[in-house]
């Protein structure tokens, strides 16, 4: 019975723990005006979970949102913008290469199509690189790319769990307010965190094999 009892309240912890952490999410974003609030309540989210699946429960997740989203603020945006801004060109130049009914727009729109999924990529990986690992500005793009790219089990995965949590959503539409941020930035950063896991794992192997 004792079982039982740990099991269902531990799911009312994590519950309570990932609705909370949406109304942050949705709070700060909207105390940015959305526009500047967006992206640096979605890197403190991501932040707080990556503690959560690293194990990590006991700490105050307020004040390690509030921190996180004071020191990322301007950092993030310019990242954030910067991707936003690439992906919007690519957009805009699809759509215009799609209007050319002739073999060089065809070819423009499968390379741009080409493009837009590459960057969709970047954009799934990029808030876990950027909460886990600590390196140059320009880098954060090139190891969600590469790590995107070199992992699509996990991209896929990512993908289904976005999938089945909409379905889940359509079932129980009163779920979408409280649990969308948390529930799917979740998804991804316990899905990146594996492949982060096996590539360092990889990475000490190597460097262990190099030095015997």
């Amino acid at each position: 019975m004792e079982p039982l009892i740990s099991g269902f309240y531990n799911i009312c912890v994590w519950i309570f723990r990932l609705a909370y952490l949406n109304i942050l999410w949705l709070l700060f974003t909207i105390l940015g005006a959305v526009i500047i609030g967006f992206f640096p309540a979605t890197i403190a989210m991501f932040a707080v979970e990556r503690k959560w699946i690293q194990g990590n429960s006991d700490f105050n997740i307020f004040q390690h949102f509030w921190s996180t989203y004071k020191q990322e603020f301007v950092k993030i945006n310019l990242l954030g913008y910067a991707i936003t801004f690439v992906g919007t060109l690519l957009v805009i130049n699809y759509f215009i290469s799609t209007s050319f009914n002739n073999a060089i727009g065809n070819l423009l729109s499968w390379l741009l199509l080409g493009l837009m999924l590459l960057c969709t990529v970047v954009v799934i990986y990029i808030f876990p690189v950027y909460v886990h690992y600590d390196v140059k500005y320009a880098d954060y793009i090139k190891h969600a790319f590469v790590i995107g790219v070199s992992s699509p089990l996990m991209t896929l995965l990512i993908l289904l769990s976005f999938m089945s949590y909409f379905y889940i959503v359509t079932i129980f539409p009163g779920i979408l307010p409280l649990y969308t941020g948390s529930m799917l930035s979740f998804a991804i950063m316990w899905f990146a965190h594996c492949t982060f896991i096996k590539i360092e794992s990889k990475q000490m192997e190597r460097t262990q094999s190099n030095l015997h």
